[in-house]
């Protein structure tokens, strides 16, 4: 009987701590039929169980889970900012593989026969609520690498020269210490601002939570009401220095999001499946955007987001 009691606990530990499901697939344009990179998908397997991951360059994704679940429909979603945000189910079994279309919201203009007139060009801001930015950058040790550093620049001075006057802009840096290295400053003065950020420095460690309440400070100081007020966090990963840190920085989101401050989150490089989970709760704290950027193009689109977060009243 001691045997059987031993063999049926066993079977119970290799079901719940065994290799667990996995899912995988590709995501693609509903209309080009090509794949897209960064797309967020999370999949929620039960309470408190939600596995996220984001689309390599290929529109790739693999999510795997710790525990070995019932085969079912799971709520799933898939985020990316210029495709409509795709909301449903998607069956699960041991292993399985599950490719998803999804809406850009950016619509395909075909080519006329007979072009009638040439207009300029629309600006890229019209219609968007005036925008109060204030980037936080890691400037610490790991950022200095091509897919980093220069990257961050490259977009921000595209965001800047795209800004009306106005917009304003304030520029933050964090590592063993905080500074701020341009005051929120309008728009119109944009070779200010695009020297400030060829000036970029590097320092050592990541020190996040302190960073991030200078950040909101400055944002509700500078504050425009009916604006886009927002905090842009830019690192390559957790800045954080413990679980204690990290929830005083969610009580610090929490409380700028009921004074409408957002935050968005970009993770610069390749990170994990545990750092992206981390990172996208705090964002969706700050009630703002989660990405991992790899590239310049994916970098220029989703700054360019951040200024048009809000429509004009």
């Amino acid at each position: 009987m001691r045997y059987l009691y031993m063999l049926l606990l066993l079977l119970l530990f290799q079901q719940s701590f065994g290799q667990g499901m996995r899912v995988e697939g590709v995501i693609t344009d509903m209309d080009s039929k090509q794949p897209v990179a960064d797309a967020s998908v999370i999949i929620t397997f039960f309470a408190g169980g939600e596995y996220a991951t984001v689309t390599d360059s290929l529109g790739r994704y693999v999510i795997t889970t710790k525990v070995v679940v019932p085969d079912g429909d799971f709520p799933l979603q898939i985020l990316h900012p210029v495709y409509y945000p795709s909301n449903g189910f998607v069956h699960v079994t041991k292993n399985c593989k599950r490719d998803f279309t999804i809406k850009n919201k950016i619509p395909k203009i075909e080519p006329a026969d007979t072009i009638i007139a040439i207009l300029p060009p629309k600006p890229v801001l019209e219609g968007y609520a005036t925008n109060n930015l204030v980037f936080l950058i890691d400037v610490s040790a790991s950022m200095n690498a091509p897919e980093k550093m220069p990257l961050i620049k490259e977009s921000l001075k595209y965001l800047v020269n795209e800004l009306r006057p106005t917009d304003k802009i304030a520029i933050m840096t964090f590592s063993s210490q905080t500074k701020e290295i341009l005051p929120s400053t309008s728009a119109q003065q944009k070779e200010l601002i695009l020297q400030t950020i060829d000036g970029l420095a590097f320092g050592s460690t990541s020190q996040g939570g302190a960073a991030l309440t200078a950040a909101y400070k400055n944002v509700e100081q500078n504050f425009i009401q009916k604006g886009n007020n927002r905090v842009v966090l830019i690192s390559d990963g957790l800045f954080t220095s413990g679980e204690k840190d990290f929830k005083k920085m969610q009580q610090t989101i929490t409380a700028g999001a009921a004074k409408n401050l957002s935050l968005s989150i970009f993770c610069f490089g390749k990170t994990t499946g545990y750092v992206d989970e981390k990172l996208r709760k705090l964002s969706v704290s700050g009630k703002g955007n989660y990405a991992v950027i790899q590239n310049a193009e994916s970098a220029k689109v989703h700054f360019i987001e951040e200024a048009k977060a809000l429509k004009a009243e």
